[in-house]
């Protein structure tokens, strides 16, 4: 995908995606696994982090928003998945899945700078983060990596939905981080981790 997309162009470019391919495509050969890498890195989203602009929050939802117990985990997660996806990739021989591996990597760690970001405009004190050294077995991280991100996304997107439908998020929150937590970059991360 282009870095000459808007955010808008490429929310639309992603979320309309389809593969080229007419009929079946058989699990576990060559076409499926050009498939999944391509979903994943022609529907990447190069949105930078200067165009995420954390809402001003009336003071009860500040209060809300900076109690939740749950910062330091976040950003220490996504720093964890980075070195752990890139770190599989350079084990990688074959060039388009090691491409799709260091994108996801990438995208893993631009998701530790948002929260980092996020925690920092809303004053939330985050304890001095650890060192994140590379996997000693870097298959067994990746596989642990992808099946974390599915159990996560799986509680993650609900506990999201639950907090907006009863304004626990105030709607502006929501709307600024809905697309990075779960359209345009989570979801993809759950379909590759799997194929």
């Amino acid at each position: 995908m282009s870095d000459t997309l808007t955010p808008v162009e490429a929310d639309h470019a992603m979320r309309n995606w389809t593969y080229r391919s007419e009929g079946k495509i058989p699990i576990g050969f060559a076409l499926h696994r050009r498939m999944f890498c391509e979903m994943l890195l022609t529907t990447h989203n190069p949105y930078k982090l200067a165009v995420i602009d954390c809402p001003k929050l009336e003071p009860a939802a500040l209060k809300r928003v900076t109690l939740l117990p749950i910062w330091d985990i976040a950003v220490q997660t996504e720093g964890r998945a980075s070195i752990r996806v890139l770190t599989f990739a350079e084990t990688v021989d074959d060039t388009q899945m090691r491409d799709a591996l260091r994108m996801n990597g990438g995208e893993e760690a631009r998701h530790k700078v948002v929260l980092s970001k996020l925690v920092e405009a809303y004053g939330i004190q985050l304890a001095p983060e650890p060192p994140y050294p590379a996997p000693k077995d870097p298959l067994r991280a990746w596989m642990l990596t992808g099946y974390s991100e599915c159990i996560d996304s799986f509680f993650a997107f609900g506990l999201f939905e639950a907090a907006r439908q009863s304004g626990y998020f105030p709607e502006e929150l929501v709307e600024t981080f809905e697309p990075v937590i779960q359209d345009q970059e989570e979801a993809r991360h759950i379909l590759f981790s799997p194929n």
